[in-house]
């Protein structure tokens, strides 16, 4: 996703040029975690040693093994690929800073590699060295999380209007899980968040930190209130961008997801209203859209040298692009416009990114699925939260990343043994909470509640639109780096203005 889990930051670097063309804890010595690494190293760091990544200037690599089974460390390893880069100001260096940007599927250390630039601002590189992760199954990590079958089969209904349709979904899920049990093997059962923590606290333990750093961002906040929980004493400073409190019992979730894409939609309808180069500027947008939806729901809209685009694949599309308003309103509306036309080019370039990719959407799909309970029982369930989710979004019609993500869960092999406590998050620092006002993919509501969950944490709240605030706004910008570098939260109460949107390349460059 480009959605609110499988974070945009590598979807933006990729679909700009497009959209620009169209208009138990590890031991503290390190334990079972031990690094192997090739012959170049750099054995200043306890614990570890690194070799140069390649062609990339000031990026160091290298591998940490941890359980498979942290309950039987003992046991078969596997591997987990880590970046770093060092602080550019070693004389100002407080610390490690640990990265997780989302997904969860997203390849933390190929951003940190890569994408150290366009991910952190100048202050965080000069200050910390940073560490990006691939979590176990992701990116270079070994193995990799692999499914035989497709996790998107356009045939089968996220919103199933009969008992029978129902029936298909929950087979579809339960051959799809299989399939990635056949492919991944043990690994699949252990995937879950609390796990993914204790190997973050191998890291650490490696690394020979006493006390880490951590940023984490959409599902990033889900594995930092877990790693906060579990490690609560080695946890110097913590932000938590476009946060997601997962004790919210999942029938509100889906429900508050619905109301914020609705709402995401509006603003996009009202910024086309006032704005004169939008490709809809003086039409009704929400009439145009639903007209479309219809349309694509009676037979799905043309792609050019492509499969044609189904009306809740549009809807999912569509959402995507909303997690990256107000950078990509331009694009969305243009989007549209050339559906009318009946060519959903553009929609199809963000549905291979957003549903067909099968690398990120196997990992988002077998990790989310041991963490969370979609709490339905049957398709009386569904019937009423579908009834909720479209009266509270009349035009998106309940599309969500939360609608998707509990209703393709349901049927998987792996049952969500390991979810998150509802207890509050008690014996840690400070630790700051992030949320945007009009976030589609992680309600405002969301921060709120999991500030408040957690003993002593502050709220920051961005005036904006969009998934995340990071590098997005110069104001919300400077409150988490300057958290992160001293500890000091912002004052209670305090709120981020509305900044007019910009290219987001040129504000990644802080």
């Amino acid at each position: 996703m480009p959605p609110m889990m499988r974070h945009l930051t590598i979807v933006t670097v990729a679909f700009a040029v497009t959209l620009a063309s169209a208009a138990t804890p590890a031991p503290a010595g390190g334990g079972s975690a031990t690094v192997r690494a090739p012959a170049r190293t750099a054995p200043s760091t306890a614990g570890m040693s690194w070799h140069a990544c390649a062609d990339r200037p000031g990026a160091e690599c290298g591998v940490v093994s941890v359980p498979l089974d942290w309950n039987a460390p003992a046991g078969a390893k596997i591997e987990l690929s880590v970046v770093r880069r060092r602080a550019t100001d070693p004389a100002a260096r407080v610390g490690t800073l640990l990265y997780n940007p989302g997904g969860p599927g997203v390849p933390a250390a190929l951003l940190v590699r890569d994408y150290a630039a366009d991910t952190f601002s100048a202050e965080l590189r000069r200050r910390f060295d940073i560490v990006g992760i691939d979590p176990r199954g992701v990116g270079e990590s070994t193995p990799a999380l692999r499914c035989t079958l497709p996790v998107h089969d356009p045939a089968i209904s996220r919103f199933p209007e009969s008992r029978a349709a129902y029936d298909r979904l929950v087979t579809s899920n339960a051959a799809v899980g299989r399939s990635c049990l056949r492919a991944t093997g043990p690994l699949l059962g252990q995937l879950d968040t609390a796990t993914v923590a204790r190997d973050f606290d191998a890291v650490r333990a490696a690394l020979g930190e006493a006390k880490i750093s951590f940023f984490g961002k959409s599902y990033g906040s889900m594995l930092g209130t877990r790693y906060a929980r579990l490690f609560p004493g080695r946890v110097r400073t913590m932000a938590l961008d476009g946060a997601v409190d997962q004790a919210i019992p999942t029938s509100r979730l889906v429900t508050d997801a619905a109301r914020a894409v609705e709402d995401s939609f509006d603003r996009f309808a009202a910024w086309c209203d006032r704005t004169a180069t939008c490709a809809l500027h003086g039409r009704d947008v929400g009439q145009v859209w639903d007209r479309l939806v219809a349309a694509a729901g009676r037979a799905p809209i043309k792609v050019r040298d492509g499969r044609p685009l189904t009306a809740e694949e549009l809807r999912y599309s569509a959402y995507a692009f909303l997690t990256a308003t107000p950078e990509y309103a331009g694009g969305l509306a243009t989007a549209i416009s050339q559906a009318e036309r009946g060519d959903a080019q553009l929609f199809a370039t963000m549905r291979a990114q957003a549903l067909d990719d099968p690398v990120s959407t196997a990992a988002y799909r077998s990790i989310l699925c041991t963490d969370v309970d979609p709490e339905i029982r049957g398709y009386g369930d569904v019937r009423v939260r579908m009834r909720r989710v479209r009266a509270a979004a009349p035009h998106m019609r309940g599309t969500s990343e939360f609608w998707d993500m509990t209703t393709g869960c349901l049927g998987w092999p792996i049952p969500p043994t390991r979810t998150q406590p509802r207890t509050p998050v008690r014996d840690v620092p400070a630790i700051l909470v992030v949320g945007n006002t009009h976030d589609p993919a992680t309600p405002l509501a969301w921060a709120r509640s999991l500030s408040a969950r957690i003993e002593g944490a502050g709220l920051l709240t961005n005036d904006g639109d969009g998934h995340t605030a990071y590098l997005r706004s110069a104001c919300a910008t400077e409150h988490i780096d300057t958290y992160l570098v001293t500890g000091t939260l912002p004052p209670t109460g305090t709120t981020c203005p509305a900044t007019p949107p910009g290219p987001p390349a040129s504000r990644a460059r802080t």
